[in-house]
């Protein structure tokens, strides 16, 4: 729920898709109104999206299997119209729920991600900034800035760690 009450969700049409769905191509990003009304497609453009975050400025945040980003809408007509990738992960590996998922957001203003086993293949996540963490076979938690910079891993050892809590 962002400060003006809008309800976001993502309603994923691509986890496992099936053979002939008739939905869209991409997840989608969904708003209502504080009162849980007037459905829109905010964004549309992910796939395997595992959580949506609202963050500071106006900005939310996606985690998709093999990226972290941030969607904006800039022009105030009630959909994203830009998007800056924060994390990505670079690894072999594909199964949905073994990625990238959870976040959240530490009082002090960074993003706390998550990333699980990874199929037990290796893998490397690159921040916005240049950053990289690599493993193999051990999921973690990590940190970054709410702009994509500083990732630091502050825990490993997780099977999926879809949800998190900072406090």
């Amino acid at each position: 729920v962002d400060a003006q009450g809008r309800i976001y969700l993502a309603a994923c049409h691509t986890h496992f898709r099936p053979e002939g769905y008739p939905g869209p191509e991409h997840d989608e990003i969904l708003t209502f109104d504080a009162d849980g009304k007037n459905r829109r497609v905010f964004y549309n453009q992910t796939t395997a999206t595992m959580h949506v975050e609202c963050g500071p400025d106006g900005w939310v945040y996606l985690a998709e299997r093999s990226r972290i980003l941030r969607i904006k809408d800039t022009d105030g007509d009630g959909t994203a119209d830009l998007t800056e990738d924060l994390a990505t992960l670079d690894t072999l590996a594909d199964y949905p729920h073994n990625g990238l998922s959870g976040m959240a957001w530490d009082p002090d203003g960074s993003l706390v991600i998550s990333l699980g086993e990874n199929f037990g293949k290796d893998w490397t996540l690159t921040a916005r900034d240049g950053a990289k963490v690599s493993g193999r076979g051990e999921g973690g938690v990590f940190r970054l800035t709410a702009d994509g910079k500083e990732l630091r891993r502050i825990a490993r050892g997780f099977w999926n760690p879809f949800g998190l809590l900072v406090r």
